[in-house]
């Protein structure tokens, strides 16, 4: 069945109002609409213009909810924001509202809720370690904490 770029353009505004998404997930979603790519970018047009997309709004939004939901750490959040092809410069200004304590506090919560079993803690250290860097925290903050917890 052949849509109309109405059509089209309806199913990616609910599409983008159900959620922020960035213009690369956008542009993956229109791919899947066998139009021609001038319409898609008309329809890119109109989303940005509107509202709809953002990339600045996506990437602060995406910062807060990976750092308080997921406990995720800043490495891991770069780098899924660097493969959603965010730019560096909106990813370093998106980082840049985290606050440091709350970000401390979030790692905090991720050493204290694992549970680990290893007698010796040396081995235990470095796997709460292991397991933090693992989620994106910086290994300098990661043993830091480690030494003040453990």
């Amino acid at each position: 069945m052949e849509l109309s770029n109405d059509a089209i353009l309806k199913k990616v505004l609910r599409y983008c109002a159900y959620q922020d998404r960035c213009m690369q997930e956008v542009r993956t979603k229109l791919a899947t609409f066998d139009i021609p790519d001038s319409d898609k970018e008309k329809i890119m047009k109109v989303l940005v213009d509107e509202g709809f997309i953002d990339d600045e709004r996506y990437a602060s939004t995406f910062v807060r909810s990976k750092i308080h939901l997921k406990k995720w750490g800043v490495n891991k959040i770069k780098m899924a924001l660097r493969m959603k092809g965010i730019s560096d410069e909106i990813i370093k200004n998106a980082l840049s509202e985290i606050d440091p304590e709350i970000y401390r506090e979030e790692l905090v919560k991720v050493l204290k809720v694992k549970k680990i079993n290893e007698s010796d803690p040396y081995k235990r250290k470095a796997k709460l370690a292991q397991y933090a860097m693992q989620k994106g925290y910086e290994p300098s903050l990661v043993w830091e904490v480690i030494k003040s917890i453990v």
